[in-house]
């Protein structure tokens, strides 16, 4: 557990959450405009979505595992380089990296974490290992704000420290994986047994197509707050750049919460149920965080929207574990950060240039997308419910 969580700490949490704090010291520094971090976010991202694509086309469990042994050392030596690149060249070919490194870990790493977890068990695991983002988004936010409040280099420096440290127990896991013998994701679980003999195999793929659109969508409304969140906080609400960072690691908390919740909730509140649940909070915080004038209101919007980010992508990999094998779930999750890294790359790049003279249209355009998502996520949950009345 302590591996897989790790593992998620630095693709989610260093390698993309904490990313808009260091973005905007670059901009201070002048080693890149402030419209050039989303055209590095977009960049990072194209880089997670060849990971990705590459991660659902793996057959071999054993390619897998060689494919997230490469991705963690490309992750360290790019996060290493980017402390010492002042130019947007550099700095766009090292967040390529960075990202095709982070989709393989996040795309095979929570899977191969699981392999041995008995199903009654598997939702706690989930937001146990999910709970990973936030304890890296938290731990890089609170590093930068107390150490290199207005020194990109610096901040570099912490990041690099982070993820070695964290990438220790990781690599330790990847080791055990390649020694075991693969059991676990040839078989197909009881609870997917039955969910398949009682759903037909139609409906089943249109429930998968609606949960993987809907955690596509939940990536691509929290684009305003992951990027542009020191920006508003500095500009609009007139926070130093220090209480801007201390302020981004709410969304930390926030994850680390979202990932806890599943974990410790009784399972007669099912997963879909929740889905639905937490997107509508998503929404209410994207609502929040889009009028704030206040330290207060900032932080309640900050932190909400960290729960619902971490709980959507708990809940979303565990309900696809819940009508699909385990193999067959690493591909479906896959398939949903894939879906999601291009509606990342889309949006990101067509509101780079928004970024200084018109946030106001990039955070209705977040909302919006978080609104489709909770459209979707009534509709699975009310599939799901018809398939648990027709057992």
């Amino acid at each position: 557990m302590i591996g897989g969580c790790f593992g998620i700490a630095i693709a989610l949490g260093l390698v993309r959450f904490d990313f808009g704090i260091i973005g905007n010291l670059m901009a201070d520094a002048q080693w890149i405009d402030v419209e050039d971090i989303g055209t590095l976010a977009a960049i990072n991202m194209f880089g997670y979505l060849t990971g990705c694509i590459q991660q659902a086309t793996v057959k071999s469990r054993a390619t897998s595992i060689r494919y997230v042994q490469i991705a963690m050392i490309t992750i360290i030596a790019s996060i290493v380089l980017e402390g010492r690149s002042t130019n947007l060249p550099s700095q766009s070919v090292l967040r390529l990296l960075c990202g095709w490194g982070a989709a393989h870990v996040v795309s095979g790493l929570p899977t191969l974490t699981l392999e041995r977890v008995p199903q009654r068990w598997r939702r706690k695991a989930t937001g146990l290992i999910m709970s990973g983002g936030g304890i890296g988004s938290l731990l890089g936010a609170v590093g930068i704000g107390l150490f290199a409040p207005t020194s990109a280099p610096s901040a570099w420096i912490v990041l690099a420290t982070l993820t070695v440290v964290l990438s220790l127990p990781t690599l330790a896991l990847l080791r055990q994986r390649k020694q075991l013998p693969t059991t676990a994701s040839e078989t197909l679980t009881d609870s997917t047994n039955q969910t398949i003999s009682n759903f037909n195999k139609r409906k089943i793929n249109q429930l998968i197509l609606i949960i993987i659109l809907g955690f596509a969508l939940m990536q691509i409304g929290q684009i305003p707050v992951i990027l542009y969140e020191p920006l508003i906080a500095v500009n609009k609400i007139g926070l130093t750049p220090m209480m801007a960072s201390n302020i981004d690691s709410l969304f930390g908390v926030g994850l680390i919460i979202g990932g806890v919740i599943p974990s410790i909730v009784p399972s007669k509140l099912t997963t879909s149920f929740f889905l639905a649940v937490i997107a509508a909070v998503g929404l209410a915080g994207m609502i929040l965080f889009g009028i704030s004038n206040h330290l207060i209101t900032l932080s309640i919007s900050i932190f909400l929207i960290g729960v619902w980010d971490m709980m959507t992508g708990t809940l979303t990999l565990d309900r696809l574990g819940q009508l699909c094998n385990e193999d067959t779930q690493r591909r479906a999750w896959s398939t949903a950060t894939t879906i999601g890294a291009m509606g990342f790359i889309a949006f990101s790049s067509t509101t780079s240039q928004l970024a200084q003279h018109n946030v106001n249209l990039i955070l209705a355009m977040g909302i919006t997308a978080v609104s489709a998502q909770l459209f979707l996520e009534i509709i699975q949950h009310s599939l799901s419910a018809k398939q648990q009345n027709s057992r």
